[in-house]
């Protein structure tokens, strides 16, 4: 995915910070992380469930095979193997691609099942040779293939499930030491370990373009959904964000603060200390109200000009009161100058505040009417003050 033109993305994006950071060691910070986690288990869903479906098929094939080609007693004790280990472990790791609750666990799972199947591949080679028959090992390859390019594994556990069967099978050569000599297993150790290398660069690669377009979505939403000036939800997206939390407050029949939230006598700070002095003043105003805001259902926005606009998703009435006085108090004590307020000699906010629980007869709309009176009263009684206002 392209990235977008990086000169309209608001400068504090999580998004933008990353990609100019940069992430060769394929790690975000934190909470990006946990974020990529996710977009990477519901991106590579699909290709996981399919790649376990046709693994289980290719190993009931190799059952059919060595129920036909096997001497006993190694053919009970290989297919014990194929059908009591590898194919219920595929069975298993496919079946949790359909469990929600699981998705977040598919890394764990997934690289469990290829590790040991890996080394019951690894398994079947020694008995095999322990045997003296001449089992090919290029089946070790096959499952090494099957762990970086089509199981959706991400780069530490494919390497780590690679390496591991790399080493099981070298080890089981040389504690045997029969049916092999030295010169053939230099060359296995060889081609399998080329193997790996090429798995491990391919995967590498493979991951590091996925979280380019992990990055490259998170710009363009951000583009989409955020004010580039302040880094807050534009208009649009807090509509529907804020309608999402409206319908669920309406049937869990909780309360919601719906707020409208003015810089006071912004126009006469524009014009006394200049447009960039007043961006920069509402950067920090809304970087104050954003971090009173961060719980899943809550949400701020730039509304236009110098008003925000937010909801606050189940509190009482005193808690709500007690966040956007924070809000207000917060906001004086950046202490902004600013010389031509009649309010105070610094930057202040304005705030109102509709207090209610949704009733089916009443709308989004219907609330913010009644925090914008709710402001207006704010500003009648002097201004850097909350008013709440109930229905």
């Amino acid at each position: 995915m392209k990235l977008p033109h990086l000169d309209w993305v608001n400068q504090d994006s999580p998004f933008l910070r990353q990609h100019q950071r940069g992430f060769r060691t394929l790690a975000f910070e934190d909470e990006l992380e946990q974020a990529y986690k996710r977009y990477h288990a519901n991106a590579f869903l699909g290709r996981m469930r399919w790649a376990l479906l046709v693994a289980m098929l290719l190993a009931l094939l190799f059952v059919v095979i060595d129920a036909f080609n096997l001497p006993d007693p190694l053919r009970g004790q290989i297919l014990a193997l194929r059908l009591g280990v590898i194919q219920p472990l595929l069975l298993l790791a496919w079946l949790a691609t359909y469990r929600y609750g699981l998705r977040d666990y598919l890394q764990l799972i997934g690289g469990l099942v290829a590790l040991l199947s890996g080394l019951a591949v690894v398994g079947i080679i020694g008995l095999a040779r322990y045997h003296a028959f001449p089992l090919p090992y290029e089946g070790i390859i096959l499952v090494t293939v099957f762990f970086y390019f089509l199981t959706g594994l991400r780069f530490t556990t494919a390497v780590l499930c690679g390496w591991v069967s790399f080493m099981a099978y070298i080890a089981t050569e040389l504690s045997l030491r029969q049916g092999l000599t030295g010169e053939a297993l230099i060359n296995n150790a060889m081609f399998l370990g080329l193997a790996n290398v090429i798995g491990s660069v391919g995967c590498y690669s493979l991951e590091y373009t996925t979280r380019q377009n992990f990055l490259a979505h998170g710009l363009l939403q951000d583009l989409a959904e955020k004010d580039f000036l302040t880094g807050l939800l534009n208009r649009r997206a807090f509509t529907e964000r804020a309608e999402r939390s409206w319908r669920q407050a309406q049937r869990e029949r909780h309360a919601l603060g719906v707020v409208m939230m003015d810089v006071d006598f912004f126009k006469r700070y524009n014009d006394h200390y200049g447009h960039a002095a007043g961006d920069e003043a509402l950067r920090q105003v809304a970087r104050v109200i954003g971090e009173h805001a961060r719980r899943p259902l809550d949400c701020a926005a730039r509304y236009g000009g110098e008003e925000f606009v937010g909801i606050w998703y189940d509190l009482n009435e005193q808690q709500m009161l007690g966040i956007l006085e924070k809000i207000r108090s917060s906001t004086e004590a950046l202490a902004l100058a600013h010389a031509y307020s009649d309010a105070a000699p610094v930057v202040t906010l304005s705030i109102g505040l509709a207090y209610l629980p949704p009733q089916p007869h009443q709308s989004l709309e219907d609330a913010l009417r009644l925090a914008d009176v709710a402001l207006y009263l704010a500003k009648e009684q002097g201004r850097n003050r909350v008013v709440c206002k109930q229905p």
